[in-house]
């Protein structure tokens, strides 16, 4: 079985992790960005005076979730059509 016929099966699967891979590091990213901002005295243009932790986090965490929102749509709509549709093997 070649590496694209194996890919087209666990398309859904793929881009499932792609999802979770791509959130946990843009918030990663975005997280260290702003607190080497906050930690250099630059101020963050997200907040308007005293830099508060639970506003970096949850604004990190709102970067990642948003930012793997379409990989994540994907992977469920391949699942969707894998599930509903009775045609198998179509690829091969």
């Amino acid at each position: 079985m070649s590496l694209y016929v194996k890919s087209m099966q666990n398309g859904s699967l793929i881009l499932f992790w792609v999802a979770i891979i791509v959130a946990v590091m843009t918030f990663a990213g975005v997280l260290g960005s702003q607190w080497d901002m906050v930690s250099s005295g630059v101020a963050s243009p997200y907040e308007s005076h005293s830099p508060s932790a639970i506003l970096m986090v949850l604004t990190a965490l709102a970067s990642g979730l948003s930012s793997a929102a379409w990989p994540f749509f994907g992977a469920a709509l391949l699942w969707l059509l894998d599930a509903r549709l009775p045609i198998r093997g179509a690829g091969e």
